[in-house]
This record gives structure tokens, C-alpha cells and sequence, in this order.
């Protein structure tokens, strides 16, 4: 019935030490032997995902940046909406560090992953070694001559709540969405990984109801919601918790190759 999987990244796909287990890397090989597609939709940069795909060993289509951006198998972009200036505007005006204390603000514009300048220490005090860190620190007062794809704030939870109040009270044409409970981000409202999930899906002949996909974020609802079967993780958020309806089917923790031992019972068994 199902023909293709789309899956998250982080808290999903990625277990332990920000690798992909022998167990999930084998079942995907053996989901895609039988013809079953299989892709990414990360919250991710196409630069930060690619490191995954090589512990998979295959080429395949990329949604990136939560669905701003789309590449093919070829690393060729193929869609891309990113916010509108009066939106990202009106957000750099936020005085962010007084609203959201300790907060670190980041942005991706393009293949570049922006921060401003002098606060590269946050990036690394967050990261694992096993992450590729490639930033590019830039004042301040030069955030608003970039062409934003999305803006994301990390902190303290209840820290940066009070900051998606006060980006909505400035704003029109965005999605704020919580990856994790420490990381907000703000979207184009058009951007998000259902819909680039059903522009990729017709580029490639397959129906959305043909699709099954796997999440564990605020960010992952509109997929899982829109394609013919979605699966929230064992360790999903709150935030997604609260949005899905009370009869969503959870599978195990990404931790436990939960992702991978559904894909078994779907197509292996």
C-alpha cells in the first residue's frame, strides 16, 4: 500500500551519538531493495544533513531548513520559500536577549548558517563533536541584509515562550514552531515539511496517501498529519503531543530503533 517513507532527523532517525544505528542503516537498505522510497525532511541545512546520508550510503531527495528548502538526489535545489522581509524585519527589531533571557539567536539565509558576531561559544557550549559546526558569525547591524530563510532561538523553554508571544504580536506570515523544547523557530507560513513533502512527492509520482513518515517535533505535525500514515516517536515533545489527536499512533524512542523496527513489521515481515 505505502511507497515511500519520509523521515525526521533528529530525536527519529539519529540515535546515539548523533549516528544512525547498524540496525536502522540495514533496514532502510532493505525497505529501499524492495522499491520502497525513502527521504529526509530535517529542520536541518542540506550542509548538516549530508553527513547522515553518508552514514546511509545512498543519494536520495532532501527536504531541508523544515521545508523552506527542497533538493533532488543530486544536491540540485529544487524549491525554496524562506521568510518575507517585513517578517524577519519586524522579528531582528525584537530586543531578544532582554525578552528571552540567555537566548541565542541563529539564521539560515541560503547554504549559510548565520550568527551574530561574538557569540560562537554558544554554538559550540550546545553541539556535540559529532556535529559539523560551519557558521558564519556577522554583526548584528548586517542581519537584515540577508535573505532569511528561517530564524531560530535557543534557550531556556519558558525563556523563549516569551519571546513567540511577542513575535506574534509583530508578525503576519509566519509559523513559530519548537523543534525541541530549547529551540524555536520562525517559518514563511508555506514553509513547512508537509507541504514540501507533497511538492516532492508529485515530482516523483507518489500520491501523499502512498507515504508514510516519522517525526518527533512540533515542526514534524504537518507531515505526519498529512501523509496516508504518520508515526510520532516515543520521545516526542510536548508541543507535538498536544497537537496530534489522542488515538496517533506512537512507535519507540529513537534510542530504541523505534523508526526502524516499525519499518520491519511494515515492509520486511
Amino acid at each position: 500500500m505505502y511507497k515511500a517513507v519520509i523521515s525526521d532527523l533528529d530525536g527519529t532517525l539519529i540515535g546515539k551519538g548523533h549516528y544512525i544505528s547498524p540496525v536502522t542503516i540495514d533496514t532502510i537498505k532493505k525497505i529501499m531493495e524492495k522499491g520502497i522510497k525513502f527521504y529526509i525532511a530535517s529542520g536541518r541545512s542540506y550542509e548538516q544533513i549530508g553527513y547522515v546520508t553518508e552514514q546511509l550510503d545512498i543519494k536520495i531527495p532532501v527536504i531541508a531548513a523544515n521545508g523552506a528548502r527542497i533538493f533532488d538526489g543530486d544536491g540540485k535545489l529544487i524549491y525554496e520559500r524562506g521568510l518575507n522581509k517585513e517578517d524577519s524585519d519586524a522579528i531582528l527589531n525584537l530586543d531578544y536577549r532582554n525578552i528571552a533571557k540567555k537566548s541565542h539567536l541563529n539564521i539560515f539565509s541560503g547554504n549559510e548558517w548565520i550568527i551574530t558576531k561574538g557569540t560562537a561559544q554558544d554554538v559550540f557550549d550546545r553541539i556535540t563533536n559529532q556535529v559539523k559546526v560551519n557558521f558564519r558569525e556577522v554583526p548584528e547591524t548586517e542581519l537584515k541584509n540577508l535573505d532569511i530563510l528561517k530564524i531560530f532561538y535557543i534557550g531556556d523553554h519558558e525563556e523563549i515562550l516569551k519571546l513567540e508571544k511577542e513575535i506574534l504580536k509583530v508578525t503576519k506570515g509566519v509559523n513559530v514552531i519548537f523543534v525541541t523544547d530549547t529551540c524555536m523557530e520562525i517559518m514563511s507560513k508555506g514553509a513547512n515539511k508537509g507541504l514540501a513533502a507533497k511538492f516532492l512527492l508529485e515530482k516523483e509520482n507518489v500520491k501523499l496517501e502512498e507515504a508514510i513518515a516519522f517525526g518527533d517535533g512540533e515542526n514534524d505535525f504537518e507531515l505526519l498529519t498529512m501523509v496516508g500514515k504518520g508515526y510520532a516517536m516515543g520521545n516526542a515533545i510536548d508541543r507535538l503531543k498536544n497537537l496530534l489527536p489522542s488515538d496517533f499512533e506512537y512507535v519507540g524512542k529513537n534510542m530504541e530503533d523505534g523508526e526502524a523496527l516499525k519499518l520491519q513489521e511494515l515492509f520486511l515481515k
